[in-house]
């Protein structure tokens, strides 16, 4: 039976204007706010949580089905077990989270391009303190402490702006031993010279492209994307209607350059509808590293509110060249276009894109 605070509290409970409340009875464990737009049913205002004891479990906050505003959660003893806020469906700002005694156990300082995560012992003492990379290649970067129950530093390792291979023991300590395991792989910076030049470096390399005249270089505009490099036509913008071309960077872990080429095809592929490989073409760049073009089409998967993802109508074309630039990385430069036609006018671009790679200097500016 529920308790006189999950009643009182149900009773403060409040849906936005236009936002249907799913009502509340006494054995509820949630009750939440609903509104309709773009004929799907959607998360937007307050959406309540309770164990079956009556205790409440966690207070959260929608906007138009995006994650928005403070979240509060609570053991089913009592004690808060987390306390942050959202902006635009991701966390922002200082999260707390406490262990069933109540005690500080986590806190991560969330920002734009990293997290700063604290670790403490139930005694209060710090346990880790450390930032993790905000990107898809998230792990630990930066310099990482590590201490023992009483306050003596157990191991320090700087992680930098991400590594290929750890360098001692004490490395090796913090990325087996905290959360998250191991650490950031080498986070790909873009670059933009005076000269046309704009060229994506990765730890100590740097590779080097001329941008294609009437074409601009961005190191801007895909780094929500986490694309360190994009390239659009002058008078356009990054994801705008006409066609776009935007590096990224694959790590071989070991395996060789076909291999690499055929696990990012099997993970599009989980991605993606009615895919099609229309012809590949082998070439070698300026600086004679091998690379291969494929033309694709397919229908992309778009992601819903229900466990289940949808099929978009329209067929997107894409030209993909993979270049095998070193034993560590291969780069991916991608030319997406709104039709095969479209794909037809620009592929010289990106072919003449793709024959100027070669190493660069570590110059230029961000």
């Amino acid at each position: 039976m529920l308790g006189m605070a999950a009643l009182v509290n149900a009773e403060e409970f409040k849906c936005p204007e236009g936002a249907k409340d799913s009502g509340y009875k006494p054995g509820n464990i949630v009750r939440w706010c609903e509104i309709e737009r773009d004929g799907r049913l959607l998360y937007h205002g307050p959406v309540w949580r309770w164990y079956r004891n009556g205790q409440m479990q966690g207070k959260e906050n929608y906007i138009y089905g995006n994650a928005e505003g403070e979240w509060q959660g609570w053991f089913e003893n009592g004690k808060m077990s987390s306390l942050g806020s959202f902006r635009d469906g991701s966390k922002t700002g200082l999260w707390r989270h406490w262990d069933t005694a109540g005690s500080i156990k986590t806190e991560v300082a969330y920002n734009e391009d990293s997290n700063l995560k604290t670790d403490y012992y139930p005694t209060g003492h710090k346990k880790a303190e450390g930032k993790t990379n905000k990107s898809s290649r998230s792990g630990k970067i930066g310099l990482w402490t590590y201490w023992d129950e009483v306050g003596k530093e157990k191991a320090r390792c700087d992680f930098g702006e991400g590594l290929f291979v750890l360098p001692n023991k004490a490395c090796r300590l913090i990325a087996e031993e905290l959360e998250p395991k191991g650490y950031s792989r080498p986070i790909p910076k873009g670059l933009k010279a005076r000269d046309g030049k704009a060229s994506i470096k990765i730890a100590s390399q740097v590779y080097e492209f001329t941008t294609p005249s009437g074409w601009v270089a961005d190191t801007d505009a895909g780094r929500k994307d986490d694309t360190p490099l994009v390239f659009y036509p002058e008078g356009s913008a990054w994801r705008g209607s006409g066609p776009n071309i935007h590096l990224r960077v694959l790590f071989k872990d070991d395996q060789s350059f076909k291999s690499v080429i055929e696990r990012e095809k099997q993970n599009f592929q989980e991605r993606a509808a009615e895919y099609q490989e229309k012809q590949q073409n082998p070439g070698k760049t300026q600086g004679g590293k091998d690379y291969i073009t494929k033309i694709i089409s397919y229908k992309p998967l778009i992601k819903t509110d229900s466990p289940f993802s949808i099929v978009a109508n329209d067929v997107i074309s894409e030209s993909i060249s993979f270049f095998d630039v070193s034993n560590l990385v291969v780069l991916m430069l991608i030319l997406t276009c709104n039709s095969e036609s479209d794909m037809n006018e620009y592929l010289p671009i990106i072919a003449a894109l793709a024959s100027t790679l070669h190493n660069g200097p570590a110059s230029g500016s961000e």
